[in-house]
C-alpha cells in the first residue's frame, strides 16, 4: 500500500488487505475531509474492502490507462510518479508494498511504513526475501520511515541499518465500530443467532500453526471453572480439522469448543461484551496487537502471550501469561473477583485512549506536512 499527500494523497493498491491501511485512510478522511486523497491501483477489479473509504468524497481511486500494457510496471516503477504529479500530489507514502522507483534520486517527499519489519507473515523463504529487498530499497527513498511500535522500531533499525532520527513510531487506531453501545436486548438475540454458549473465551482470527492455538486449547483445560467453553471466530482450515480438533479431544474438552466461520461487524461489538475474556496467544505479529487494542476499546477483558510488543500495546489494561498453566491461573484469579477484573477493564478501557483515530491522523499529517516543508526548504 502507499499513500500520498497533497491535498493531501493517499496512493494504495486495489488489492491491498492491510488492515492498518484501511484505518489510516478512515482516520484522514475522518478528520482531514478538507484533503483529497487518492488510491491508485495497477488492476481496476471489484474490492469489497475498500468500498466504504470509496465513498468518501475525500477519497478517489485512479488507475493506469487502456493503453498501458504492463500496469504492474506502471505501479511500480516511473508511470505512478507521472500520474502522481500529474494530479498534483504533494507527498507519497508506502506501506508494506514499497515506493516506487521513479521517486529513487528525487527531492518528491515520500514516507515509508513496514507493519511486519521482517514480513515473516510472507508464504514462503522466496517472497519474504524479495519483501525485504524492496522495503530496505524504500528506506532508501523514503525521506521518514515510521514504525508501528518500538520493538519493530528497534528491529528496523538493526536490520535495514537505518538511522535512528529517521525512524517514527506511529501507532494504529481502534476500529470505530468498538464504541458501538449494545442494546440490553441484543445479548440474547446474538446467543441464539451465533449459537454460543453462556461463558465463553473469545478467539478470533487465522487457524494456523503460527497462531498457537494449541496453547489456547491448554489453557482452557487449565481453568479452574470447567463450565467455560472457547469460541474460535475463523474460517476452517486443514490445521484446525487435523491438529486443534484432535487436541480438543485428546484434552476432553471438545464438548466446550464452538467454531464460527463469520461474525458480522455490527454484531461482533456485542460478541465481545458477552465473552468471559478474549485470548490472544501470539503478541508477535502486527494483527494481533490491533485485535489487542480493539478488544480493550470494545470493552473485552484480554488476556495475551506475554511480550514487549504485548505490553507496549495493552499497558495495564491486559492479563499477560508465559504458559498455558501461567494464563489458566491467572485468568481464574481475575475471573473470581469483581474488583481486579473491574481495575482490569478501567486500565484498559483508559489505555484505549492512546489509540484513537484522531491521534493517529494528526500524527500522521504532521509527519506529511513536515517532508513536504523540508522539501521546501532543500528547494530554495
Amino acid at each position: 500500500m502507499v499513500v500520498g499527500y497533497g491535498g493531501r494523497r493517499i496512493i494504495m493498491e486495489n488489492n491491498d488487505t492491510s488492515y492498518y491501511g484501511r484505518i489510516l485512510i478512515h482516520a484522514l478522511a475522518t478528520y482531514y475531509p478538507d484533503n483529497y486523497y487518492i488510491l491508485y491501483s495497477p488492476e481496476n477489479k471489484p474490492n469489497k474492502r475498500l468500498t466504504t473509504l470509496i465513498n468518501s468524497t475525500s477519497v478517489r481511486v485512479k488507475f493506469p490507462r487502456n493503453h498501458i500494457h504492463n500496469k504492474r510496471r506502471w505501479y511500480t516503477h516511473n508511470g505512478v510518479v507521472r500520474s502522481a504529479k500529474a494530479h498534483g500530489v504533494n507527498t507519497f507514502h508506502g506501506i508494506d508494498d514499497g515506493i516506487a522507483s521513479g521517486f529513487n534520486g528525487s527531492s518528491f517527499p515520500t514516507v515509508f511504513t513496514m507493519t511486519d519489519p521482517l514480513f515473516k507473515g510472507a508464504s514462503n523463504w522466496l517472497e519474504r526475501m524479495q519483501m525485504q529487498r524492496r522495503a530496505r530499497k524504500a528506506c532508501r527513498i523514503a525521506k521518514r520511515v515510521i514504525a508501528l511500535n518500538e520493538v519493530d522500531r528497534q528491529v528496523m533499525i538493526d536490520h535495514y541499518h537505518l538511522n535512528p532520527d529517521n525512524v517514527e513510531v506511529v501507532y494504529p487506531c481502534f476500529f470505530d465500530g468498538c464504541d458501538d453501545s449494545v442494546p440490553d436486548n441484543m445479548f440474547d438475540i446474538m446467543r441464539n443467532k451465533y449459537h454460543l454458549p453462556e461463558k465463553y473465551i473469545l478467539y478470533k482470527g487465522r487457524f494456523n500453526n503460527e497462531d498457537n492455538l494449541v496453547e489456547a486449547m491448554k489453557l482452557l483445560h487449565e481453568l479452574r471453572d470447567s463450565k467455560i467453553s472457547i469460541v474460535m471466530l475463523g474460517y476452517r482450515t486443514d490445521y484446525f480439522d487435523h491438529v486443534i480438533k484432535e487436541q480438543a479431544h485428546d484434552l476432553h474438552v471438545f464438548h466446550r469448543f464452538k467454531q464460527v466461520d463469520k461474525v458480522h461487524h455490527a454484531d461482533l461489538t456485542a460478541v465481545v461484551k458477552m465473552a468471559q475474556a478474549v485470548i490472544i496467544p501470539n503478541t508477535d505479529r502486527s494483527r494481533d496487537c490491533y485485535k489487542l487494542i480493539n478488544a480493550q476499546r470494545t470493552g473485552g477483558l484480554v488476556i495475551c502471550k506475554d511480550s514487549a510488543k504485548a505490553r507496549e500495546f495493552g499497558g495495564d489494561g491486559a492479563i499477560y501469561y508465559d504458559d498455558f498453566r501461567d494464563g489458566a491461573e491467572k485468568l481464574s484469579d481475575v475471573l473470581e473477583n469483581e474488583n481486579k477484573k473491574a481495575a482490569i477493564l478501567k486500565a484498559a478501557r483508559d489505555n484505549s485512549e492512546r489509540f484513537s483515530g484522531k491521534i493517529l491522523a494528526d500524527h500522521m499529517i504532521h509527519i506529511y506536512r513536515s517532508v513536504l516543508m523540508h522539501r521546501r526548504l532543500y528547494q530554495q
